[in-house]
């Protein structure tokens, strides 16, 4: 067995002391957050028992059909939340963005195809545009959950953000 030098037994204790405060760090940006909105996770747009259709309605048929009531949690209506996703975006320009998709995976994320339900998808307009440097980069989504349904290029989206911030998801 190998003696760890001395010099190098500190530089690890160094490396795992920032480590730790950099957990910390997010843990404290995580509380913040928690404070003032309800952080929610995918699963909770969906209602207890809720099963998708086994054959999903043509895209140029969702539209007119609009959204299963039956589908969307009704008492996270007029809730601020917290809520973590990728962006699809919708308006932009150039590199900033003021509307997108919310969603929890991006499709090409997956092996297979990805078919996402409305109650899946959040269309959140923001306060002021933000600049995208990284397309992939997933973020946190802060505002008020609404149930106004929005049909876009890519599909439906059961919820709404109005007034929306976002900043990046750091893990």
């Amino acid at each position: 067995m190998q003696r760890v030098s001395g010099q190098r037994f500190t530089l690890f204790l160094f490396i795992i002391a920032m480590m730790s405060l950099a957990v910390a760090g997010v843990r404290a940006e995580s509380a913040d957050i928690t404070e003032n909105y309800r952080v929610l996770e995918w699963p909770d747009l969906v209602p207890e028992g809720w099963e998708p259709p086994l054959v999903a309605p043509a895209h140029d048929e969702v539209e007119a059909r609009g959204v299963d009531p039956a589908s969307v949690v009704a008492a996270l209506d007029n809730t601020l939340v917290a809520l973590p996703g990728y962006r699809v975006p919708v308006v932009f320009e150039e590199n900033q963005v003021t509307e997108f998709l919310l969603v929890p995976m991006l499709p090409h994320h997956t092996k297979q195809h990805a078919h996402l339900e409305p109650n899946q998808r959040v269309y959140v307009r923001l306060i002021e545009p933000i600049p995208v440097e990284n397309p992939l980069q997933p973020v946190w989504v802060v505002g008020r959950l609404t149930l106004d349904a929005v049909f876009t290029d890519s599909g439906m989206a059961a919820y709404g953000i109005v007034d929306a911030l976002s900043t990046p998801y750091e893990y």
